[in-house]
Order: C-alpha cells, then structure tokens, then sequence
C-alpha cells in the first residue's frame, strides 16, 4: 500500500513555520535564562519546523534550514556584541573594574620601580602604599613602617611591590 503524497502546492507551511520561529524564540530566550532546557527544546521544536517543512519539497526544506542558521547566527552576534552595550545587558554581565582597588591590574607594576611614595596603611612588614596616586599593595624590607612614612620601590613582584623607607 501506497501513502499519497501532496504536491507542494497542497502543503500547507502555518505549522512549519510556526515550530521555526517557536524554536527560535526559545533559543534567544536561552541567552536570557539560567537554564540550557530552552536551548535543547527549541532546537527540537525548530528541528521539527523544518522536517515538517520538507513535505512541501527539497527547495523549501532548504530554504527553512538557511533561514535558521541564519537568525541563529544573528541571535548569537546580538547576545554576544549588541546586548553588553545595553544597560540591560551590563546588567546581566559581572564586569568588575579595578579602578580605585588597593592593587592595580598586575602588569604595570615594573613602572614603580625607583619611586618615592608613601604608607597608607602601616606595613607590618605588608601594608598599601601610594605611588604616583595609585593604591598597591608593598611589602617592607624594613619590616614594620609607620603611616604616612615616605618609601621607595626597590623591585616589583607578582601582585605588589617590595619597598624600604626612605632615607
């Protein structure tokens, strides 16, 4: 026995379609929710758009298939470029920023090296010095140093600097 088959004028693509646009709903929804489910469901329910859309020919199964790869794409460059220029997308995304900690971002720290500053916070022998108006964190080579004592950077290491007092 036979199945008959409609020609591609008889099928009707309202479901196809819907399934497509469904799925991909529930992908960009994904970038928004702290879930992979949606992800996985609207890839199915877009994958079914488009196994239903080949009813109606090869032509048109392909045609569904570009279209999704496609706002897929667009989806992905949207979340990934456009969306963390928004304020929403800030939002959502932990930026943090440096600016204004004790320590500065860890290169850079060389630069330091030969100047004069001064104690912000007692070093015993560790502490926070301010160098040329920025905070980092130093290590005194003279052990404990006193508030407001002038220091010089003699070398720079991994995460903060080593000083002595000045003299």
């Amino acid at each position: 026995m036979m199945l008959p088959v409609a020609s591609p004028a008889e099928v009707s693509l309202v479901l196809p379609i819907g399934l497509l646009v469904a799925g991909l709903v529930l992908i960009g929804a994904e970038f928004f929710l702290p879930t992979v489910v949606l992800g996985f469901i609207g890839a199915g329910i877009s994958f079914a758009g488009i196994y239903l859309s080949a009813a109606a020919g090869a032509g048109t199964c392909a045609v569904f298939c570009a279209v999704f790869l496609v706002v897929l794409a667009l989806e992905f460059f949207a979340f990934r470029r456009l969306l963390p220029q928004t304020g929403i997308g800030r939002s959502m995304i932990n930026v943090s920023s440096n600016e204004g900690a004790a320590v500065p971002a860890a290169a850079g720290y060389a630069v330091y090296v030969g100047k004069t500053g001064k104690a912000v916070t007692v070093l015993a022998p560790s502490g926070t010095v301010e160098i040329d108006g920025a905070l980092v964190e130093a290590f005194s080579l003279d052990g404990f140093v006193e508030r407001n004592a002038a220091v010089v950077v003699t070398e720079a290491g991994a995460g903060r600097v080593t000083v002595r007092r000045s003299r």
